[in-house]
């Protein structure tokens, strides 16, 4: 059963794509850009050691705000 809650692994042909790897505390902190793959594995390292890592293309800032979920905005 493919859960709503994750994504799917990635297609062979996007994991050398760029992303943003960021730790949230408080505040959204960008730690690195890498490709997919290696942000994939660094999220699997983390998680093993009780931290959560979050992986956003460059172009999603999610500091920024109208990049909100909130339902309530239309």
């Amino acid at each position: 059963m493919i859960s709503p809650w994750r994504s799917p692994l990635p297609l062979e042909e996007y994991t050398a794509s760029q992303v943003v790897v960021y730790f949230y505390s408080g505040r959204w902190i960008p730690i690195m850009f890498c490709r997919l793959a290696e942000a994939i594995a660094l999220h699997h390292r983390a998680s093993s050691s009780g931290k959560e890592l979050f992986i956003f293309p460059p172009e999603v800032n999610p500091s920024d705000s109208s990049h909100s979920t909130d339902s309530s905005r239309v």
